[in-house]
């Protein structure tokens, strides 16, 4: 393997997927395009969405929109969740920074024929290389005294902080089902905005802890406890359940951050939720079956996914470079290029750390 990878070298090495086999390999290092830069990895995390993007090709086939691309015969370099070093200028820029400017950007690169979502497509490499793409006009410019890992975890903090925006009010007392970086992102966001009485479940004892580290009041093993039964006695006082919304007048409502992606859990949610409970689905089950007819009756309101937008994802930014939101304990490990391809493996399991991170 070629240790050839300076700026002008035509090959880096990178943790590459190519006929559904992720290896570390030699690949054509990226050259950056009009109004793209060309930036050097510093770390980058590893997201449930890479391992969805390997497992199930049939979403980037569906995707119309080109955003995904499913290309087997080809080098695709995942990783989303990053924070780089300025390197190189393209075509076309206006060469806001100077070469070594600590950078981030939404994970969305401009490419010739419309959009890609970086890690997602062969033209649109993520930061599992040595070097990535960025378009100009996304990237924003980071500070040299935060911990790079803390910096690469700022796409996690936003979905957080889109779902919150949007399912947060003062009447309700929120339920976070599933506390994995993205579940644990709910609870920041959520103590970021105020909320009180902040319920959250999840079978793992260690993600549990982390909850309450992070500022969730009451945390529930559904193992032991029913999840809806505790909620509704932080949420009313009472395990009993309410049938109507004339009894509950005066009642905080239920808003529920489903965060797991397990099949069969919006249906339980369903079943055992009070009425009027708004689930905002954060995860996607790759097969669900979901009880119309009882969600009907129930009154039960159900958004799938929808953000982060990209208003959330800057505001993010500076909430964690200002230190007011901190990812840091999400972040149970970190692997060098060598240790990448078995660290990703390991992150699929349940028992594994919120983030475990990449850095060169």
């Amino acid at each position: 393997m070629s240790d050839d990878t300076t700026p002008g070298s035509a090959t880096m090495r990178a943790v590459s997927l190519k006929d559904g086999e992720l290896a570390l390999r030699d690949v054509a290092r990226p050259v950056p395009g009009a109004g793209q830069i060309l930036v050097r990895t510093l770390a980058c995390a590893i997201c449930a969405s890479d391992h969805h993007y390997m497992d199930h090709p049939e979403v980037a086939i569906a995707d119309r929109s080109g955003m995904r691309v499913h290309a087997p015969e080809s080098d695709v370099v995942m990783g989303h969740e990053f924070c780089a070093e300025l390197v190189e200028y393209g075509p076309d820029c206006q060469q806001q920074w100077p070469i070594g400017t600590r950078v981030t950007s939404v994970p969305a690169l401009f490419v010739d024929g419309g959009m890609r979502i970086i890690g997602m497509a062969p033209d649109a490499p993520g930061g599992f290389g040595e070097y990535f793409l960025l378009s100009e006009g996304f990237a924003r410019p980071l500070p040299d005294d935060l911990p790079v890992e803390r910096l690469a975890l700022i796409d996690a903090m936003a979905v957080g902080w889109y779902y919150t925006r949007v399912g947060h009010n003062d009447a309700t007392v929120p339920l976070v089902i599933g506390l994995g970086a993205i579940g644990l992102s709910m609870i920041l966001a959520l103590k970021q905005r105020g909320a009180k009485n902040i319920v959250a479940a999840d079978f793992n004892h260690r993600r549990r802890e982390l909850a309450a580290e992070l500022g969730a009041d009451v945390v529930v093993d559904p193992a032991e406890t029913d999840t809806f039964t505790r909620w509704r006695e932080v949420a009313w006082g009472r395990s009993e359940e309410v049938h109507d919304r004339i009894a509950l007048a005066g009642l905080a409502s239920c808003t529920v951050y489903e965060c797991t992606g397990v099949s069969g859990l919006l249906a339980d949610i369903i079943d055992k939720g009070p009425v009027g409970t708004r689930i905002l689905s954060a995860s996607g089950a790759d097969s669900d079956v979901i009880p119309s007819a009882d969600a009907h009756i129930k009154g039960v309101n159900i958004q799938f996914g929808g953000g982060p937008e990209i208003e959330d994802w800057y505001d993010t930014l500076d909430l964690v470079v200002a230190g007011q939101i901190d990812p840091t304990p999400l972040i149970g490990e970190t692997v060098g290029i060598d240790g990448l391809v078995d660290a990703f493996h390991r992150a699929r399991s349940a028992d594994a750390p919120p983030r475990i991170v990449f850095t060169a």
